[in-house]
């Protein structure tokens, strides 16, 4: 008995010895595989910095051929971040003769989550056939929606982006709360906006999309949008309304006093919010007795929005502001005088 334990006793201590091995050859090989990719990586910028004075593209060339493709692709796009007009151009040209479009391809098709989300924003840069093709499939067939958006924007830069229905529909709608949602509606090209209003005005779009919509629609300042954004702000799904009043505060335009004193009596605190901070921003007289009303919302955010509005419309805000400060006790009162107590406006 005692012979089996002292035999179970080596055999575990070698089996110690020989995991503590494995791991320290492991932990070797990683350092050393760091180190090279290190020294790759400063090769490449060292290359990238030289072809930017002396636009030597054979010198370039043999650099990246030596080093590996991941680390030319990712420190030749970190590096390409600094550059413009000639020099941006004439590097995206080298890289394409030294075909790192096909590793940025390779990598959508076969990386992990971040590289592939990487690899479509650096596809964007190549305006080619292929890397349209490459991140075509990616939106098509991607499992993951990030990297499907990211395809997506990616095409929208090219000027390749497929109908907006299709589109949407292969990025996949369903518990949609992404916010590159707006980022794609963003990038959409002038002469594709109609597109867009129309996926708005149709009755199976999503509160959340449309919303996004607005919110992307509203960035371009056309006031000739006022009257989609006066429409939607009547729209019953909150974010939606609310997006809309927060559009029209944001492009200031005055037709929009009536739109923004009904949004006030909303049964949603986040659009009485939105309407409150939207008439701060337009600043008109008009405002200041629907804002007053607003200093009794059970909602602490509303009261507070509205009194901050009120010191935005000068005198008559500021003023009845005051007034209701110096008056006697009440929850409005109160709102009026911790606003006042943070000082100028």
């Amino acid at each position: 008995m005692l012979w089996l334990i002292w035999s179970i006793s080596i055999v575990l201590s070698l089996l110690s010895l020989t995991v503590m091995c494995i791991l320290i050859v492991r932990r070797l090989v990683k350092q050393r595989r760091k180190a090279a990719v290190a020294r790759a990586r400063q090769s490449m910028l060292r290359a990238l910095i030289a072809f930017s004075h002396d636009r030597d593209g054979a010198v370039l060339k043999r650099v990246v051929a030596s080093v590996p493709p991941r680390v030319a692709l990712d420190a030749g796009f970190e590096f390409l971040g600094l550059l413009r007009g000639e020099e941006h151009d004439a590097v995206i040209t080298a890289f394409t003769e030294c075909g790192l479009p096909g590793e940025a391809a390779r990598q959508l098709r076969k990386g992990d989550g971040a590289s592939r989300l990487h690899a479509a924003e650096m596809l964007a840069k190549f305006k080619s056939d292929k890397a349209v093709a490459a991140l075509e499939t990616a939106l098509e067939r991607d499992r993951s929606r990030e990297v499907r958006f990211a395809a997506a924007i990616a095409l929208c830069d090219l000027d390749a982006l497929p109908a907006l229905e299709t589109t949407l529909g292969r990025i996949g709608l369903s518990g949609q709360r992404s916010r590159r949602l707006v980022d794609l509606f963003h990038r959409l090209p002038a002469d594709r906006i109609d597109e867009l209003k129309s996926y708005i005005a149709r009755a199976d779009t999503t509160a959340f999309v449309k919303s996004a919509a607005i919110e992307a629609l509203t960035r371009t300042g056309d006031h000739r949008l006022n009257d989609l954004f006066r429409e939607a702000a009547k729209d019953p799904a909150p974010d939606v309304a609310a997006a809309a009043v927060r559009a029209l505060g944001q492009l200031g335009h005055p037709d929009a006093v009536a739109v923004l004193i009904d949004a006030m009596a909303s049964g949603d605190w986040s659009v009485r919010a939105e309407a409150a901070e939207a008439a701060g921003r337009l600043g008109l007289p008009d405002f200041v007795a629907p804002l007053i009303a607003l200093l009794d919302d059970e909602i602490w955010m509303v009261s507070y929005t509205a009194a901050k509005a009120m010191r935005g419309i000068l005198p008559a805000g500021e003023n009845s502001l005051r007034e209701i400060a110096g008056g006697e006790t009440s929850h409005r009162q109160r709102t009026a005088s911790l606003t006042l107590a943070e000082g100028p406006a």
